[in-house]
């Protein structure tokens, strides 16, 4: 789906340049929107270098790559893994998109609420975002967030999860000497078992880098690896039960609630869809599970524009005038 922001196409402003970031842990996207016409930018994530800097990179390839326009103002939008729930820090952004020699307003919230009105827009609900790792965000009487702790303290059922289950599933299937096909792949990937201790000593993966062994994992849970299947199901039991814990802190939203899940986890199909499905419906009957209208990074780009953020969303976000040096406004975060 191109970026144009939750449920269809944001209308054109040619009074300013939308632009919205998403910054993950595995990759930062960004989009650029003038009118009709469109700029798109991809750099690294979350790990791979200061990801202040990453935004304003990703900010000024997208502006490249728009083309020329005339002297409007920006309205940035950007969604930040790393921020576990905290209000994000803008000083760094607004500082590096003002020696861009731009002006315009900057609103970041924490990657969960880009990745909600992506999926959902402006209604009640909730929306588990999957990837790398995982956070869950629930809209309701009040909202509650779930997870997001990070790969060493949660993240529970995301690729990191995953991958990590798999490369212990495997340990374990050496330690008992039975090889076979996980245990193959995984030496594939990481090298021989009997270095692993000191790799991951000396020179750990990052997290993306693991999760990105969930892809080897599905491969051989289709293939009938009964431990790689399991694993899968275990992923999606455990995403739902962060969508239960959090509604239940959240309150009700109605007779049900939508529950829509995001990212790139949720690309397995069944693999994940059918053991969340299920156990969600037996911890929380009245969850309605929905189709995701867009992406994160539609959902960043509705959060350059105010107007389309909920009160509730919009009281997790920090917002700032690019041309000021002081913060012109900032909602209490929680």
């Amino acid at each position: 789906m191109d970026a144009t922001g939750a449920g269809g196409p944001a209308p054109a402003r040619p009074d300013v340049v939308r632009v919205g970031v998403d910054l993950g842990q595995g990759g930062c996207r960004a989009v650029a929107r003038y009118g009709a016409r469109t700029g798109h930018a991809d750099t690294g994530g979350f790990w791979g270098a200061d990801p202040d800097a990453r935004v304003v990179t990703a900010v000024r390839d997208a502006l490249a790559d728009l083309g020329p326009v005339a002297d409007v103002p920006l309205a940035v939008g950007v969604g930040m893994t790393g921020l576990n729930g905290q209000p994000p820090r803008v000083d760094p952004i607004r500082s590096g998109l003002r020696d861009l020699g731009r002006r315009g307003t900057l609103r970041v919230a924490d990657d969960s609420v880009t990745a909600y009105l992506g999926a959902l827009g402006p209604v009640p609900g909730v929306v588990v975002a999957a990837g790398t790792g995982v956070v869950v965000l629930a809209v309701g009487a009040t909202v509650a967030r779930a997870d997001g702790w990070g790969a060493d303290l949660g993240d529970r059922g995301s690729g990191h999860w995953i991958g990590r289950a798999a490369i212990r599933l495997a340990l374990r299937d050496h330690d008992r000497g039975r090889p076979g096909p996980l245990l193959e792949a995984v030496t594939a990937t990481f090298g021989p078992v009997e270095t692993l201790p000191a790799h991951w000593r000396d020179q750990p993966p990052t997290p993306e880098v693991v999760a990105g062994f969930a892809t080897t994992v599905a491969e051989l849970a289709r293939a009938g690896h009964p431990g790689a299947r399991r694993i899968w199901e275990r992923a999606g039991r455990l995403l739902a039960e962060s969508v239960t814990a959090a509604v239940r802190r959240s309150g009700p939203v109605g007779p049900e609630v939508p529950v829509a899940g995001t990212g790139g986890l949720f690309g397995a199909g069944n693999l994940l869809i059918a053991p969340f499905t299920a156990a969600l419906r037996a911890g929380l009957p009245q969850a309605r599970p929905v189709p995701a209208a867009g992406d994160p990074l539609a959902g960043a780009l509705a959060l350059s524009d105010g107007s389309a953020v909920p009160a509730p969303l919009a009281a997790l976000t920090v917002h700032v005038d690019l041309e000021k040096v002081d913060i012109v406004e900032e909602v209490e975060p929680r």
